[in-house]
């Protein structure tokens, strides 16, 4: 009996501890930089740092706090969203349905690629999220 119940339990670890590595990889994923581009926001993502959001009309908010911008970057970022939508939606027509509704890799254009290198040389507070722009991923929200 005192077999059993130690071979019961020894199972029992292996599952959890199976059950906990699978959350330390979920959570390291969530923590990787990167940007997630939504019907209504792009949200840039790099761990410390608080989030920053671009929304449709240019605007850069960081931790929910609108960062005041001159006009000609206001449309820059403007022009950046416009061009990640599109790429969104161009990726999400050809993708696979997802029962779980993940959002799926972006691959990187041109024209977003010029758009992101000039914000981020002229916009400063947006320089420390430089990395997360190498991992783009479309939501289906």
């Amino acid at each position: 009996m005192k077999k059993l119940f130690l071979a019961a339990l020894a199972v029992l670890m292996c599952a959890g501890l199976v059950a906990c590595e699978k959350q330390s990889a979920a959570r390291a994923e969530r923590s990787k930089p990167r940007v997630s581009v939504t019907t209504q926001v792009v949200q840039i993502r790099r761990a410390p740092a608080p989030n920053a959001d671009i929304t449709p009309e240019g605007r850069l908010r960081i931790d929910d706090i609108e960062v005041p911008l001159p006009e000609d970057q206001r449309m820059l970022l403007q022009q950046l969203f416009g061009q990640l939508q599109m790429l969104r939606q161009e990726t999400l027509a050809s993708a696979p349905a997802d029962p779980d509704n993940r959002g799926v890799k972006l691959q990187s254009n041109a024209q977003v690629d010029a758009l992101r290198d000039q914000a981020l040389s002229r916009i400063s507070t947006l320089k420390p999220y430089q990395e997360s722009f190498g991992n783009i991923s479309g939501e289906r929200r």
